[in-house]
Order: C-alpha cells, then sequence, then structure tokens
C-alpha cells in the first residue's frame, strides 16, 4: 500500500518547541515524513531549542528580522517553501504547525492543488478559522496541566453534540449509519476532532462511551459497526 508523502512546515515562532516531543508520533497515520522545517529568526532564539529541533530531526530555516514590522517575513517565506513544494516535489500532505490565521489563504491554495492540509497548533489560542479550513486539525500539547480537567468537561460536551449533528445529517431512513461515514462525517464538520487524544484506541470504542447511540455490528462485510441515536 502506498504511503502519502508529508511535509511538515513549523511556524516556530508560534508554537514553540515544547508542544513538538509527540507531534510526529501523532501524525504517523498520514504518511512518511520527508519534510521537516521549522521558521524562524533562530538568533533570536535559545541555543537549547535549537539543540532540542536537531535531535527530533528538523531542519531550522534561518530568516531574520530586519524589524519589528518584519515579524511576519518567517511565515511569508513558509508559505514560499509550501507553494515551492507542491510544483517542486513529490509531497501528497502538508502538516502547517501553526495556530496563526494568517495561514487560511495558504491551507486553501494548498487544498485546491489536490493536497492533503493537516493544521496542528495550541488549542487555547487557535483560530477557529484555520481549524476548518484544514482536513485536519490536530492540538498539540503544552506541559500545562492545570486546566485538564475544565477542558476535558468541555470538550466531551463538545463531543457529544458533534456526534448527534454528524449522526443526524448522515443517517438513512432508519436514522443508522456506518461507523465509518460517521467518523468521516465529523471531521468534515470539526477537522479537529480526534478520539485517540480522548484516550481511546479505535472509533468503536470511542462510540462505545457514548450514552446518546446505540451501536451494533453489521450481519454482513467488513468488521464495521452501525450506529443510531437512542
Amino acid at each position: 500500500m502506498d504511503q502519502k508523502n508529508v511535509a511538515v512546515l513549523i511556524d516556530f515562532e508560534n508554537v514553540g518547541d515544547s508542544s513538538l516531543d509527540n507531534l510526529f508520533d501523532t501524525i504517523s497515520d498520514i504518511g512518511r515524513t520527508i519534510i521537516k522545517r521549522a521558521y524562524a529568526d533562530w538568533s533570536q532564539v535559545k541555543q537549547t531549542s535549537v539543540v532540542h529541533l536537531q535531535k527530533l530531526g528538523i531542519e531550522a530555516i534561518q530568516n531574520f528580522h530586519a524589524s519589528n514590522s518584519a515579524k511576519n517575513s518567517s511565515d511569508i517565506r513558509l508559505a514560499i517553501d509550501a507553494i515551492e513544494l507542491v510544483y517542486r516535489s513529490d509531497v501528497d500532505a502538508f502538516v502547517i504547525v501553526s495556530a496563526d490565521s494568517d495561514f487560511v489563504p495558504l491551507v486553501n491554495q494548498l487544498r485546491a492543488s489536490g493536497k492533503t492540509v493537516v493544521g496542528a497548533g495550541r488549542q487555547d489560542v487557535v483560530s477557529p478559522s484555520l481549524v476548518r479550513s484544514c482536513d485536519r486539525y490536530i492540538f498539540i500539547k503544552d506541559k500545562s496541566k492545570s486546566r485538564i480537567n475544565k477542558d476535558m468537561n468541555e470538550l466531551n460536551k463538545k463531543t457529544e453534540e458533534l456526534v448527534l449533528r454528524a449522526l443526524r445529517a448522515s443517517g438513512d431512513e432508519d436514522g443508522r449509519v456506518v461507523g465509518s461515514k460517521l467518523h468521516q462525517n465529523m471531521l468534515q464538520i470539526d477537522p479537529s476532532f480526534d478520539f485517540r487524544a480522548m484516550g481511546y484506541r479505535t472509533f468503536a470504542g470511542f462510540l462505545n462511551s457514548q450514552k446518546n447511540v446505540k451501536i451494533t455490528k453489521k450481519s454482513r462485510g467488513p468488521g464495521d459497526v452501525l450506529v443510531e441515536e437512542i
């Protein structure tokens, strides 16, 4: 089975390095990462961060900031490189690591060129418009755990609503839908949905935790399930 070639382009000045340790494990299901680049004025970054990136196999792309007005110059360089890769490489999918809404036009252009685009950034600062513009959006975690309980309660409520929205939109005349199709529709409504980030190994395991739906195995065909609202 052919794997997608993936380019990971990191807006380092937006996300830093403390959230990158688990990023490549999280995106391993997308395909084979052939390009890893992080953009910043590295003369203004601590050497420990540069060493950390080197350990992760990430290429540091230097972009000097001549003045305060040049604060977005790294973003521009990232965007130029992305468009160049569309036409000069075998990249099938892009992972844009940033929470900055300025990247929405780039994401739209990459998708219009037939590329899969996955975004990644911190949930507390990401622009909703950037999340919705991507095929999928991954919330990368910083090392602060002070809001975990509050965030999980809010996430559970949001997820319950998402399941019902997708189920009602995609169900057949009996109100049932195949699990794989439900998952696809949930991602189309909210590209940031990720059952693994919620602690579930499979989508079926996630569905079993939902109190508002009933799950039954199909009598024929592959091991998918049928889902309906209770």
